[in-house]
C-alpha cells in the first residue's frame, strides 16, 4: 500500500496541487501527467513527483496509458454506475447507526448546511452549492459514528466529484437536492431508520441519473 506524503513535505504539497488540479479539471480525463514536466512546472525534483504520482495511481486518479505514460483516469458510464452503488451501499450502512447516534449538534450542523446550499441555489453558485452538498452528505455520514466507514466515504469522494464534471447543474436540480435533504435530515431527527436509508438511497440514484 502506497504511503501518503505528509502535507508538509514538497511531495504532499504537489499531491494536493496535482489532486486538485483533477478534481477541478484542470487536468482533464485522458490528460497525460507527465513526471519530467510536472517537475518543471512546479520547480522541484523528480523525487517527490514520483512520490505525489504513485500516490495518485495508488488513489486511482492516474491511470497507466500507451508507453507507460500516466493519463489522468476518465470516468465512464460504468464507472459511474460503479461510484453510484458503492454510495448507496456506504451510505445506507450508516443510516441506522445515525439514527441511533445523532445528536442535536449533527442535526444543528445538518440544517445549517441545507440552508446554506438553499444560498448558493438562490445566488446560482453551483460550485459552492457542490461543495455543501459534499458536506452534507459527510456530516451525515459522522452522525453515525463509523470512522472506517467515513473513511471509505472520503476516498470514493473524489470519484464522486470526477463524475459531476462537466455535467450541468441547473437550479432547480439545486433547489430539489436541498428539498431532499431537507426531507432527510427529517427522517434523521425522527429515528426511522429504515426510511433514512430506503430515501438517502433513492436521493443518490436520482442524483446521478440528473448529474
Amino acid at each position: 500500500m502506497t504511503t501518503t506524503p505528509s502535507t508538509e513535505t514538497k511531495a504532499g504539497r504537489l499531491l494536493a496541487a496535482l489532486r486538485d488540479d483533477i478534481l477541478s479539471g484542470r487536468l482533464a480525463p485522458g490528460d497525460p501527467v507527465d513526471e519530467v514536466a510536472t517537475a518543471q512546472g512546479h520547480e522541484v525534483s523528480r523525487t517527490p513527483v514520483r512520490e505525489a504520482l504513485r500516490a495518485l495511481t495508488s488513489e486511482g486518479l492516474l491511470v497507466p496509458g500507451p508507453r507507460r505514460q500516466l493519463r489522468v483516469v476518465d470516468v465512464s458510464p460504468e464507472h459511474r454506475r460503479e461510484v453510484t452503488s458503492l454510495r448507496v451501499a456506504l451510505e445506507c450502512t450508516a443510516a441506522e447507526s445515525a439514527c441511533e447516534h445523532r445528536t442535536d449538534d449533527d442535526l444543528d450542523r445538518l440544517r445549517g448546511l441545507v440552508s446554506r446550499q438553499r444560498r448558493e441555489a438562490k445566488g446560482g453558485d453551483v460550485a459552492a452549492f457542490l461543495e455543501a452538498d459534499e458536506a452534507f452528505h459527510r456530516a451525515l455520514a459522522e452522525a453515525a459514528g463509523m470512522p472506517t466507514l467515513l473513511r471509505l466515504l472520503d476516498q470514493l469522494g473524489a470519484f464522486v466529484r470526477l463524475a459531476r464534471l462537466g455535467q450541468p447543474t441547473p437550479q432547480r436540480h439545486m433547489v430539489a437536492l436541498a428539498r431532499e435533504h431537507d426531507h432527510l435530515v427529517d427522517l434523521l431527527e425522527a429515528g426511522d431508520g429504515p426510511a433514512l436509508e430506503a430515501a438517502l438511497a433513492e436521493h443518490i440514484r436520482s442524483t446521478a441519473l440528473r448529474d
